[in-house]
């Protein structure tokens, strides 16, 4: 067959599969494909790297992950300058293995300045294993600095102009977020809202999600001015904040899914200040504060953040459901009571489980050996993520009959805490709402505190329920010896899995919120009065 003849054949099959929209039509496409590399040979780099990008679309389509990454990673044999090939890449090692994860996102932010991007890759480095703090806000600096001339253009940030107060004026503060709804954040937001002082204060809510639920409806109940801004880019955000005449700013998301953390790159407030949402430094020299307490950022550490520490003296987490109580479960008895044998269950995402949490779950199941380790998500436990938790087990000395995989799902999430007998937090990116939900259910959480933000979560939840001497470690081998100790005395265990729901709702997380707002007040003053007089 001549070379023309053969580029038309080519052709016309290329055509046909590129019409493919339904499962069944992706997997014809698949095989025409397939057989489209017959008539091609090395001299056609280009088409070779777009049939491959097309064959892995098919299989992302279809969600067989492993073909995806298989054949996403064929293109890069033949070229380097896809950004949204290793933007792709990036997002399927994400859930797998962050350290693969890590130099995809990098590749695609050198290409092309995107800026969720920017926010997997800061999300990315919170939970590898191989940074410490320093090394956590180099990093995020970097990628921060980079992106900063392609997001802020031509336009200037907004000049300075020292707001000076007449007596009595109130001072203008502003909560910047995507997550005014049903969100975890908000659980954490609602009794910060719900008691802030109105008559002291003017408060605004930009809001940049357009989701409305029943607590979006509660958190205007509070009468504080709700701004929708979904529609606006980042910049027209900024204006809005500055037209607004915003003396404090707060950022409620930071680099996370579909927040708008870059409108503070104009610093459209003279005070810029970030709380929870991310749970590390912003890497941005525009934001002035960070939210703490001396627990979750110690002062001998503050000069690891960009931001200055905002500091609570009672602690920076107070926390409410943002749904009826009475809709939780009944919390059961330990499972194991039922089962003959203890089950460890991890229930955060998939993407903060890493090599060294790997690492130390199989060490605990080697020195408890009557225990098997429950890991629970609906989303991303499919066959394939499976098998590889199956692999990596086995790697380290654990069969397969010690784990129990399951993305079951309840009617409620909280059902699934009743599996597990004592939570496993991962590292070196912890829990915070899970560890909350889990200890309503009357489920302990092993900690291993570690260096950063991120790593303190469950920690000062353990502190707030004056559980820190049996659940929070300081070492690897802590850790493994409070599990085991755990596991091995049952009438302790069960003791505290009996009032572990009432030992939770009368601690500060649960009744401080209106001492929480009033500390926030305080603190607000003191930066104001700090400002002036700088």
């Amino acid at each position: 067959m001549d070379r023309e003849c053969k580029d038309s054949i080519y052709q016309k099959k290329l055509k046909l599969a590129d019409d493919s929209f339904s499962a069944k039509e992706y997997l014809d496409a698949i095989t025409l494909y397939n057989e489209l590399f017959s008539y091609l040979n090395q001299d056609y780099r280009n088409d070779l790297g777009e049939l491959n990008r097309k064959l892995a679309d098919c299989y992302y389509a279809l969600e067989d992950w492993t073909q995806a990454r298989k054949f996403y990673e064929h293109v890069l044999d033949y070229t380097d300058k896809n950004a949204a090939v290793f933007s792709r890449l990036a997002s399927l090692y994400y859930a797998y293995d962050i350290e693969k994860a890590i130099p995809y996102y990098k590749a695609s932010l050198s290409l092309k300045a995107n800026e969720a991007n920017l926010g997997n890759l800061c999300l990315s480095v919170l939970k590898s294993d191989k940074y410490d703090q320093a090394k956590i806000k180099e990093e995020i600096e970097r990628a921060v600095n980079f992106i900063r001339p392609y997001v802020v253009g031509r336009q200037r940030p907004y000049e300075e102009i020292k707001r000076e107060k007449l007596p009595g004026e109130k001072l203008n503060i502003g909560y910047l977020s995507s997550d005014f709804y049903a969100h975890a954040m908000m659980e954490f937001i609602l009794p910060l809202l719900e008691h802030h002082d109105q008559e002291s204060f003017n408060f605004t809510l930009y809001s940049c999600n357009k989701k409305n639920d029943a607590t979006t409806e509660r958190i205007k109940a509070t009468g504080i001015r709700f701004t929708d801004v979904s529609d606006r880019t980042g910049a027209q955000i900024a204006r809005r904040i500055y037209n607004d005449r915003i003396d404090i700013l707060v950022d409620l998301g930071g680099h996370t899914h579909a927040c708008r953390v870059n409108a503070l790159f104009f610093t459209p407030a003279p005070i810029q200040m970030q709380y929870l949402g991310f749970v590390n430094t912003l890497g941005m020299k525009e934001v002035d504060y960070i939210w703490a307490d001396e627990f979750v950022i110690p002062r001998e550490k503050a000069a690891l953040y960009t931001e200055k520490p905002f500091y609570l003296k009672s602690g920076m987490h107070c926390f409410d459901f943002n749904f009826p109580a009475q809709n939780i479960p009944a919390a059961k008895a330990l499972p194991l009571l039922k089962n003959g044998y203890l089950t460890f269950g991890s229930f955060n995402d998939m993407s903060k489980i890493s090599y060294s949490t790997l690492d130390l779950w199989a060490a605990l199941l080697h020195r408890v050996d009557h225990a098997k380790l429950l890991i629970y998500r609906t989303k991303d436990l499919g066959p394939d993520k499976k098998d590889w938790f199956v692999r990596e087990f086995q790697k380290r000395g654990i069969g397969k009959e010690r784990l129990i995989l399951s993305n079951e799902k309840f009617a409620s999430m909280f059902s699934a805490y009743s599996l597990a007998d004592i939570g496993l937090d991962p590292t070196p990116y912890g829990g915070l709402t899970i560890t909350i939900e889990q200890a309503y259910m009357g489920l302990p959480t092993i900690t291993l505190v570690g260096e950063g933000m991120q790593s303190r979560g469950s920690a000062a939840v353990n502190r707030a329920l004056h559980l820190e001497e049996e659940l929070n470690a300081s070492s690897k081998e802590a850790y493994i010896s409070k599990a085991a100790a755990l596991a091995n005395d049952i009438v302790k265990l069960n003791a505290i899995h009996e009032g572990l729901r009432n030992n939770l709702v009368n601690s500060t997380l649960f009744t401080e919120g209106q001492r929480f707002a009033q500390e926030v007040e305080e603190g607000y003053r003191r930066i104001w009065t700090e400002y002036i007089e700088s």
